[in-house]
């Protein structure tokens, strides 16, 4: 019941319910401060955190819906949003002490499935633009990195018992392709210099400087982790 939640503006104000050490720096200092009002008015009007989980897919699942079907501006609209959203169950569950382990892992994994969907969208909608087919590589590619630095996070997590410190320990990376948060930002903008000029090689390049520096980013973790020793 919604008359049950007791707290108060301060207690959800930017940046009391973010994550310090492992949000990306987009996300940290741009959508957080914006999702701290939706996790508030969420909050006071009763949405769980499973049910903000279950708006973020959606955000997410009509995103790539909208790219399928050549609408590549309400896509990257879309994909902010769940960006912001993605933000909201986490933020509701510690404002109101409903965090779950249960809730942790499907917030993770709607996180996973919609950067793959989100892709496979866009890479149908360059194909419905009569792209070679080869450019297929170009996902592929990215996909496997992104699994890679994906991997890495939670098998840490799961490990130590504790987030991975990305922004603390990869500060470069964390602008530049850490965190789903700035992938999906380098993402849109590069929809959008496509839909302005009309030429595909704007995702490409971002598709291929985002897959180099996160095989960097993987190789810069495994070295860090050794170095450090900070599954110790």
């Amino acid at each position: 019941m919604t008359d049950q939640i007791e707290f108060t503006w301060a207690e959800s104000a930017y940046p009391k319910l973010a994550k310090s050490s492992s949000d990306g720096f987009y996300c940290y200092y741009f959508q957080r401060r914006l999702s701290c009002y939706v996790s508030y008015a969420s909050a006071k009007l009763g949405i769980s955190p499973d049910q903000s989980t279950w708006i973020d897919l959606t955000f997410a699942l009509t995103a790539a819906v909208c790219l399928m079907m050549g609408y590549p501006i309400t896509a990257v609209v879309l994909i902010q949003l769940f960006g912001i959203w993605s933000c909201v169950d986490g933020e509701v569950a510690r404002l109101t002490g409903k965090t779950s382990k249960v809730g942790d892992y499907f917030d993770t994994m709607v996180d996973r499935l919609a950067e793959i969907i989100f892709v496979a969208g866009l890479l149908l909608l360059l194909l419905a633009k009569g792209s070679e087919e080869t450019i297929s590589l170009y996902f592929f590619t990215y996909i496997g990195a992104v699994f890679l630095i994906t991997v890495s996070s939670e098998k840490y997590r799961s490990a130590s018992q504790k987030n991975y410190p990305k922004k603390e320990i990869e500060t470069v990376f964390s602008w530049i392709c850490a965190g789903s948060d700035i992938r999906f930002l380098y993402l849109s903008l590069a929809i959008i210099a496509m839909v302005l000029s009309d030429q595909v090689r704007f995702v490409l390049v971002t598709l291929a400087i985002l897959s180099v520096a996160l095989y960097l980013n993987f190789l810069f973790r495994m070295w860090k982790i050794y170095r450090l020793n900070l599954l110790a």
